[in-house]
């Protein structure tokens, strides 16, 4: 069930800009526009903030808060955005000119349909959704079985990213992560670039 967005306000825990370090847009400029709540609690969950405190805002109120930057692409992550039906949010931004990314588990594609590009972490392996998304994203650990991601076939990039510590890299699953993506090509490496510049 998608959570309402009463009188077009959204659930926020901050935003902030910074350099997207995952995927394939990765050292772009973006505005990220993190989102309370998620339907998962994952032991390597690397941000806690969507679970504390939030503040609901208006569009209009986080558009005051980006439009000061000249950049023009923004990244709705969280916690779990697709817990909200965002379309009326993300027309809203795409109407004043923004490109605009959303991170998701996959909890609901149809409340993010709108968007520009979606990033799909899933973290039931599973079941991995074939569609709705424009790149994948698995969270691999030092010890992760890896068999489910190496043996999934889609058109769409796949990116494997090291399950690293909240604010910096942990070398050892980097390490890993390089070695399977040399073994298995049809694989990408995100890194998480954020965390190796020191940044949000």
């Amino acid at each position: 069930k998608s959570l309402d967005i009463m009188n077009k306000r959204i659930r926020v825990t901050s935003i902030f800009y910074s350099i997207q370090g995952e995927g394939q847009h990765v050292g772009v400029p973006s505005l990220f526009i993190r989102l309370h709540g998620c339907n998962l609690k994952c032991s390597f969950c690397d941000d806690n903030l969507h679970r504390g405190d939030y503040t609901e805002r208006t569009f209009d109120e986080i558009y005051d808060s980006i439009s000061k930057y000249e950049c023009k692409r923004v990244v709705i992550t969280g916690g779990e955005p697709s817990l909200y039906n965002l379309n009326p949010f993300i027309k809203y931004l795409k109407k004043r000119a923004y490109y605009v990314c959303v991170e998701s588990n996959g909890y609901s594609f149809a409340n993010i349909q709108e968007a520009d590009w979606i990033t799909y972490s899933p973290k039931e392996w599973y079941e991995i959704e074939e569609y709705g998304y424009d790149e994948l994203k698995f969270i691999v650990g030092r010890d992760t079985d890896i068999e489910k991601i190496v043996s999934f076939e889609t058109d769409k990039p796949i990116y494997i990213q090291p399950m690293n510590h909240f604010d910096k890299p942990d070398m050892q699953s980097v390490k890993r992560c390089v070695d399977l993506v040399l073994q298995y090509p049809h694989l990408r490496l995100s890194v998480q670039l954020h965390k190796f510049l020191g940044l949000k």
